[in-house]
C-alpha cells in the first residue's frame, strides 16, 4: 500500500489531522453551539437546523471527494451532492436515530433538500406547491402520542397533504450520519487502501486550507 512517499509515521500523523479536523472543526464545533442553544434558548429550533444543515452540507462535500470528484466538480449540482449523502447516511436503516424515529424524520431527501434551502436562505418554510396545497409542520421532540394527535388535527381540518418532520429528530439523524460516515471511509479502508489515501491527502488539504478557525485572544491582553 503506497501512501504517496510518506512514511507510516507521516501517513498516521497525516490521517490523524484530518480526522480530527473533521471531528473538531466541524462535527463537534457545531454539535456543541447547537447543545449551547437547547440549553440556554430551546427555541432557537430553526437557529438549531441551520446549524445541523450546514454541518450536512459540510459532510456531504467530504463525501463526494471520496467519491472521486475533485476541483470545481466538488461545488457542480449541490443537490445531488447533498441529497446523496442524506440518502447514505441520514435516512438509512443504519442510521439509529433514523431507525428508530423514521416516521418523524423525512420522507425523503428531497424533503430535506427543500428545506435545507427554504431555512438557509429565507429562514422558514418552503412555499407550497401550485400544483396543490402541502403542509409542513414542525414539531420539537414530542411523544409519539402528541404527534399523532397533532397530524390527527390537521386532517381533520381538512389539511390532506401532509408531512410532519420533527427537527428534534432531524438533527439528531443529521448527527448520527456523521458517525455513519466514519464507519463508510473505515470499510474503504479495507476495501481500496490506495484510493482511501488520495483522498484523505486531498481532503486534508482542503480542510487545512478552507477551514474557519476561532483563535482565542490572550486574557491578559492590553
Amino acid at each position: 500500500m503506497e501512501k504517496q512517499n510518506l512514511t507510516q509515521g507521516e501517513w498516521d500523523t497525516t490521517e490523524k489531522e484530518f480526522l480530527k479536523n473533521l471531528n473538531n472543526n466541524y462535527f463537534q464545533d457545531i454539535r456543541d453551539d447547537v447543545q449551547t442553544l437547547r440549553k440556554n434558548r430551546p427555541e432557537s429550533i430553526k437557529s438549531q437546523l441551520c446549524l445541523a444543515f450546514t454541518l450536512a452540507d459540510s459532510l456531504s462535500r467530504i463525501h463526494k471527494i471520496f467519491l472521486g470528484t475533485r476541483g470545481s466538480d466538488l461545488d457542480n449540482n449541490n443537490e445531488a451532492r447533498f441529497r446523496a449523502w442524506v440518502d447514505n447516511f441520514v435516512l438509512t436503516e443504519k442510521n439509529n436515530e433514523y431507525k428508530k424515529y423514521k416516521g418523524l424524520i423525512a420522507p425523503n431527501s428531497k424533503v430535506v433538500w427543500n428545506i435545507r434551502n427554504s431555512f438557509l436562505h429565507f429562514y422558514s418554510f418552503p412555499p407550497a406547491t401550485k400544483e396543490k396545497e402541502e403542509y409542513i409542520i414542525f414539531g420539537h421532540n414530542l411523544s409519539i402520542k402528541t404527534n399523532s394527535n397533532i397530524k390527527k388535527a390537521f386532517r381533520e381540518k381538512g389539511c390532506t397533504s401532509i408531512t410532519y418532520i420533527d427537527a428534534f429528530r432531524l438533527i439528531e439523524a443529521i448527527f448520527s450520519g456523521f458517525l455513519i460516515q466514519l464507519l463508510y471511509l473505515r470499510e474503504i479502508i479495507k476495501t481500496n487502501p490506495d484510493q482511501y489515501i488520495k483522498n484523505v491527502l486531498y481532503a486534508r488539504d482542503i480542510l487545512f486550507t478552507q477551514s474557519a478557525v476561532v483563535v482565542p485572544a490572550k486574557q491578559n491582553e492590553n
